[in-house]
């Protein structure tokens, strides 16, 4: 699951800002409502992984919310790389009290992705059409994760929801990674501008490597939402991924990242 689909589905589960305005979750008495979002990446990360080198990506999601099910598709494509990618998200939200839990599914393609020499590639078992460039030092694959979720979380403090997410990954076994993160929304400027920080802990159990069990990576930003009208927000984010052991194992570097981009939700 890519981490901008990640960040929707948790977004929409806790009724918060994330990048724009959720779908469905603008009126809360409403039973189904959508939300586009298009932006660009400086760098793509996946899971403290940077998949587009030193250059970025231009991300769209689509998102439809129907009562507590959430269904997203999500594109990512290089600029100056060869990075494309799929995701196809399905979460249900079950809320008991102040605590929310939420199990969902990712599909995931990439097809013909190349990572090359300057950061580390994924090391999934699961992987087809793997070849090994000597020369250029690249590794070109394609490769699918069927990954199930299951995110556990609490809405009982103001302005900050504590959750934790854990993702196993059924095509490349082995492969779960969990995530212990704070997401924060504190308004700035009456509803139209909000401040969405985050801080996060990625432990790896098969996802990223097999060297390492452990400690992944710890990543920290936050982003600036302003709404313009009221189905047109903008958002501008800042982010930093620190590599700890499992990625020290595989010469994933630590990465700093902007994002920018339009969302409209109905």
């Amino acid at each position: 699951m890519s981490h901008r689909s990640e960040q929707s589905e948790l977004a929409e589960a806790v009724d918060v800002q994330e990048t724009g305005m959720p779908a469905g979750r603008k009126d809360a008495d409403r039973l189904w409502g959508a939300e586009l979002t298009t932006g660009w990446e400086s760098r793509h990360v996946h899971y403290g992984v940077n998949e587009t080198g030193n250059s970025g990506a231009y991300v769209n999601e689509v998102g439809v919310q129907i009562g507590d099910l959430a269904l997203n598709a999500w594109n990512g494509f290089g600029l100056g790389n060869d990075f494309l990618e799929w995701d196809f998200t399905a979460a249900y939200n079950f809320e008991l009290g102040p605590v929310f839990v939420m199990p969902g599914y990712n599909f995931r393609y990439m097809p013909g992705h190349v990572d090359s020499h300057d950061h580390a590639a994924h090391e999934h078992e699961g992987e087809e059409g793997h070849e090994e460039d000597d020369e250029g030092g690249c590794h070109a694959h394609n490769t699918y994760g069927n990954e199930l979720f299951l995110t556990l979380g609490t809405t009982a403090i103001p302005y900050v929801t504590p959750a934790a997410m854990f993702l196993w990954d059924l095509s490349n076994t082995p492969g779960a990674f969990l995530e212990l993160r704070v997401d924060g929304d504190v308004p700035v400027y009456r509803e139209i501008v909000s401040l969405q920080p985050y801080a996060l802990l990625g432990l790896n159990f098969g996802y990223n490597t097999t060297d390492v069990y452990g400690l992944n990576n710890f990543q920290f930003g936050t982003q600036a939402t302003c709404r313009i009208c009221q189905y047109l927000s903008a958002f501008a984010g800042v982010n930093y991924s620190v590599s700890l052991e499992a990625l020290e194992a595989i010469d994933q570097d630590n990465v700093f990242w902007v994002n920018v981009g339009l969302s409209f939700a109905y």
